[in-house]
C-alpha cells in the first residue's frame, strides 16, 4: 500500500517503479482501505498527521521523509530520507522518465524495491540519500536491450499521436526494414497510428541507387499508401548534401524528433537501437536541422506512382 497526501514527482516515481516491476498495489491518502491482503506499506511523510494512524499497524513499513520523526508502533519500521519530498521543479514527461530510470529517483526506488522484495528484521534502519549526487547529468539515457528500445519507441509514438513527430531516416543496409518480429510489430503499430491520423513527417535520405532498393521494400510501400493530410513523406538525394557533411554527421544513423526529446539511432551498439536525449537545447538544434533539410533539399512524395519519377 502506498500512502501519500498529494501527488508529487516522488509519488509518480514510485508508481512508475510499481508498474515497471509489475507490483500489485493500492494507493490512498489514509489507512481507510488497509486490509489483510496488504503485507507492506510505503508511507510518504510530508510532515502531516497521517503518521499517527500507523500506531495500530502490524505489517512492515518504510517511511519516506525529509527528516526522521519517531513513530510509535509495534510494526517494523525503516526510514528513507530524501530532500525530494517537495521537489517542485518542472520536468517534461521524458525528463521525468530519465529521472525515474537513471536519476536520483531511481536510487530511492531501488531502496524501496529492496524493502518490498526482502523480509528484513531490522527495525529503525535509516538510509539517508539527502546528499546523493547522481553521475548522470546530461539528460541522456540508453536502453538495456533492443526489445526495450522498440517498446519505448512504440509507447512514445502512441503518447505523441496528437503532436507532430519528425523523423529523419538515413539509408543504411543495417537499417533497411527487415523481417525481425520486433521490427514488424513496431512498424505495424506505426502504420496503425498513421491510419488513426497521427501527425508525422518522414524524410528519407539516400542515393538514387539506395532509393531503388528502398522503394521495393514492403513496409516502405505501405508507408506510401498511407500518405494523408497528417502524414507526409519527403525524399532527399544524399548527393545534394555533399556540402553538408557536418550536418549529416550530426544526424548520425537517423533521428526522431518528439515534442520533449530527440531519439537518435545508432548501429554501433549491439544491445540497443539508440538513445534518448531530452536536453531542451538538443530539441531546438535538431528541429533547426530538420527545417534546413525540409526547406532546402527535400522533395515531397505525394503518392506511390511518383516514386518511379524520382
Amino acid at each position: 500500500m502506498l500512502i501519500y497526501r498529494k501527488k508529487t514527482h516522488l509519488v509518480e516515481a514510485i508508481l512508475y517503479m510499481f508498474k515497471t516491476e509489475k507490483i500489485d498495489y493500492i494507493e490512498h491518502d489514509n489507512l481507510e482501505y488497509f486490509n489483510d491482503s496488504i503485507n507492506k506499506i510505503v508511507f510518504i511523510d510530508d510532515n502531516n498527521e497521517i503518521s499517527k494512524e500507523l500506531s495500530d499497524i502490524n505489517v512492515p513499513i518504510i517511511i519516506v521523509c525529509d527528516e526522521k520523526r519517531k513513530v510509535e508502533t509495534s510494526a517494523t519500521i525503516n526510514y528513507l530520507l530524501t530532500n525530494l519530498i517537495e521537489d517542485s521543479n518542472e520536468y517534461s514527461d521524458t525528463q521525468k522518465e530519465f529521472l525515474f530510470k537513471k536519476g536520483i529517483y531511481s536510487i530511492l526506488n531501488k531502496k524501496i524495491l529492496d524493502f518490498i522484495n526482502h523480509d528484513d528484521n531490522t527495525n529503525g534502519l535509516c538510509i539517508d540519500t539527502t546528499s546523493c549526487i547522481t553521475k548522470e547529468n546530461d539528460w541522456i539515457f540508453k536502453f538495456d536491450s533492443i526489445a526495450e528500445s522498440y517498446n519505448w519507441l512504440s509507447g512514445k509514438n502512441k503518447q505523441n499521436r496528437a503532436n507532430l513527430v519528425k523523423e529523419i531516416n538515413i539509408y543504411n543496409e543495417k537499417k533497411i526494414f527487415n523481417d525481425s518480429s520486433k521490427e514488424i510489430n513496431y512498424l505495424v503499430n506505426k502504420i496503425m497510428l498513421l491510419k488513426e491520423g497521427a501527425k508525422l513527417i518522414d524524410i528519407f535520405i539516400c542515393t538514387t541507387e539506395e532509393f531503388q532498393k528502398l522503394k521495393n521494400n514492403y513496409f516502405f510501400k505501405t508507408l506510401l499508401n498511407n500518405i494523408s493530410n497528417t502524414y507526409s513523406i519527403f525524399y532527399i538525394n544524399k548527393n545534394k548534401l555533399l556540402d553538408e557533411q557536418e550536418l549529416l554527421k550530426e544526424l548520425n544513423d537517423g533521428i526522431i524528433i518528439y515534442k520533449d526529446c530527440v531519439y537518435r539511432d545508432t548501429y554501433n551498439d549491439e544491445y540497443s537501437l539508440g538513445y534518448v536525449d531530452c536536453n531542451l537545447d538538443s530539441i531546438k538544434t535538431y528541429n533547426d536541422y530538420f527545417e534546413i533539410l525540409l526547406n532546402n533539399y527535400a522533395e515531397k512524395v505525394n503518392k506511390e506512382g511518383e516514386v518511379d519519377g524520382i
